[in-house]
């Protein structure tokens, strides 16, 4: 496990990351009421040792493809996306919130995220799954596709830690 201060943005490296004593403080009223719970849980989860998820980035003619490794027993949460991709579970099993309850899926899983979706789940295995995006454009700099795929988070605390870790393109 790696501290959270351990892959914030360099701005951020030696800033501590200060958790609002109540979640009111932090979060405006826009935020979607499906997504408070979520909100709620990954500041809860901020406050502990953080988990290293190595992801891999590959590309073709005007796709994306992210891939995350995930070790058992990490709980997680997802970003909110701007637009559709599909997400597939390559390995592992992982028990997920879907708009339908909680859903336990495997390998060979896919499913469309729709845009605005927030979702939290843990690993019942190590797992790994990747995202698909259109990458019209294609754009290669993860930290680019990162701020065109998904949403900022609703206060400054998560949105110090949920940047991307940027490895190697594949």
């Amino acid at each position: 496990m790696t501290a959270l201060s351990s892959w914030l943005p360099a701005a951020h490296k030696d800033a501590a990351v200060t958790l609002p004593t109540t979640l009111a403080e932090s979060l405006t009223p826009a935020i979607q009421a499906d997504h408070l719970s979520i909100y709620r849980l990954e500041a809860e989860i901020l406050r502990l040792p953080q988990v290293d998820l190595p992801v891999e980035h590959a590309f073709c003619s005007g796709l994306y493809a992210r891939t995350m490794h995930i070790p058992a027993g990490t709980v997680l949460t997802g970003a909110v996306h701007r637009d559709e991709s599909f997400f597939v579970v390559r390995k592992g099993i992982l028990m997920v919130t879907t708009d339908d309850g909680i859903a336990r899926i495997e390998p060979g899983h896919m499913s469309v995220t729709r845009p605005n979706t927030k979702r939290a789940g843990v690993a019942l295995t190590d797992v790994e799954v990747t995202t698909f995006h259109a990458n019209p454009d294609n754009e290669t700099e993860p930290q680019a596709l990162w701020d065109k795929y998904t949403v900022p988070a609703p206060c400054v605390a998560l949105e110090a830690s949920a940047q991307p870790l940027l490895e190697e393109t594949t």
